[in-house]
């Protein structure tokens, strides 16, 4: 049975649990990991990088449009083969998957390929493909099971032609029309990506916005550029039923203006997805505690059981990968007796759309609620060099500042919002003031430049447009 013990086993290979694994390792533990479908998990399978794959296409699909400004004249409209970037997008989950096998043997970390059934005792019963079963035992479990697509419990959710977020990546073609059923982030990703490659769209969404955690503004932008590009945008409309109508789907809705219906060819169903709880009834029915389905854990990640925690999309949070690798570390941590709590103050969010989203921190909503002295102000992409020279001058840089010059808020659309936002994480994750960006010298033409700026617009001194307000001194006192 010695052979079969192990200092940290984590039931769940995706961002949250190979990372929690690797930290176990890391620390000295003998550590084992148990997947049931594929190693990467949602993330790297059909989640978050076959998503960005195939987004990084349709991105180009939409840019090749616009060429002839640039003196590159293509034949008009560009032709897309789906086989072709389907080939692409295997290729790269391939890669992915392979280097997290490749990671597990380097950590000397034992792989259980299987459905890990888990126990409040902490022994483990995996399940195989070929109906054989092993069993081992833990001093810690670390639940990383993830989540899986949330499916309305509307009539014909099952029928031909409905799509999920793990299921719309190896269509034979592009659809002709895509009727989004939710417009959050999975919905309006997977609406970009659609409309560029060359569907017809429409979102159909219950809440009065799409996008409702993304600052105001940065939303009304949006909508508009997806608008511009032909995406019909239906809010405060809950669907009710899918059907048939001849051989489109037919999705019937309500809202306050009554009935109504929009047909497509596929209907997509991106409304949310839930904790996937599959091997845990056992520690459900022992007293693990949920709230709403989620599992309840403290900042160390542990759950109300004894030296059992839970990660990722199985607990309440913010529902992403980088996140999920996070807790899977302080989990790993405090498995191995070294104490870590989780904050989840600063937390960088992407969204992949064209235009990028990236937003770290408060709203200028939540701002002028919580924080009356703070001042606010945008810098705009189309003052900024290399916005301009590679033509992505669409949106702006949005800064919240405190009183005392701290920054409590950042929201970016535009291009390469998803990596520029890390400049604002890690300066509010350093308690950095406005002072310490803008007397750092930011690389010429470059992007990054736009981050300076905008911190300078909130003091009143932008240097490449005009000033909105008596500007501050901006001398360092150092």
């Amino acid at each position: 049975m010695a052979d079969n013990h192990y200092q940290v086993a984590v039931i769940g290979a995706g961002p949250g649990g190979y990372v929690a694994a690797i930290r176990a390792a890391q620390l000295g533990a003998k550590t084992a990991i148990v997947e049931k479908q594929y190693l990467g998990g949602t993330c790297l399978n059909v989640g978050c990088i076959p998503s960005k794959a195939m987004l990084h296409i349709a991105e180009w699909m939409y840019h090749l449009h616009n060429l002839d400004k640039l003196g590159i004249h293509l034949p008009q409209p560009p032709t897309f083969d789906m086989a072709g970037a389907v080939a692409f997008k295997d290729k790269v989950v391939k890669r992915m998957t392979s280097g997290v096998g490749m990671l597990m043997k380097g950590n000397n970390i034992a792989v259980y390929d299987g459905l890990g059934v888990v126990d409040a005792s902490r022994s483990v019963t995996v399940s195989k493909a070929d109906g054989s079963q092993d069993k081992f035992s833990a001093d810690n479990i670390i639940l990383a099971t993830g989540s899986v697509p949330l499916m309305l419990p509307c009539p014909g959710i099952d029928g031909r032609n409905v799509l999920n977020s793990d299921t719309c990546w190896n269509l034979p073609k592009t659809p002709e029309s895509v009727i989004c059923v939710g417009g959050g982030v999975i919905g309006v990703e997977l609406a970009c990506m659609f409309n560029a490659l060359g569907a017809k769209v429409t979102i159909v969404e219950m809440l009065p916005n799409i996008l409702a955690p993304v600052d105001d503004e940065v939303r009304r932008l949006l909508v508009r550029a997806l608008s511009e590009r032909g995406i019909q945008i239906i809010t405060s409309t809950k669907v009710e039923a899918i059907g048939e109508e001849g051989e489109q789907k037919k999705v019937s809705a309500t809202s306050d203006d009554g009935q109504q219906s929009f047909t497509g060819e596929y209907v997509l169903m991106a409304v949310s997805r839930r904790a996937n709880t599959s091997g845990l009834e056992q520690l459900i029915k022992q007293g693990l505690e949920n709230d709403r389905g989620r599992v309840r854990v403290n900042d160390k990640m542990e759950t109300n059981l004894s030296g059992i925690y839970a990660i990722g999309d199985l607990v309440h949070g913010a529902g992403l990968a980088h996140v999920a690798s996070t807790e899977g570390e302080v989990a790993a941590n405090n498995s191995m007796g070294h104490e870590t709590h989780m904050d989840y103050g600063i937390v960088p969010n992407p969204i992949y759309t064209f235009p990028e989203i990236a937003y770290v921190g408060v709203s200028e909503v939540e701002a002028k609620h919580r924080y009356p002295e703070a001042r606010i102000d945008r810098f705009p992409w189309s003052a900024i060099g290399k916005a301009v020279a590679i033509d992505q001058t669409e949106g702006f840089t949005k800064v919240i500042i405190g009183k005392y010059g701290e920054i409590l808020g950042a929201h970016i659309i535009g291009p390469d919002a998803t990596n520029l936002i890390s400049e604002y994480s890690v300066a509010m994750r350093g308690e950095l003031t406005v002072d310490e960006i803008s007397e750092t010298i930011h690389p010429h033409p470059t992007l990054s430049e736009g981050l300076r700026e905008a911190v300078l617009a909130v003091e009143g001194r932008p240097l490449h447009v005009p000033p909105k307000r008596q500007a501050t001194t901006g001398v360092s006192k150092r």
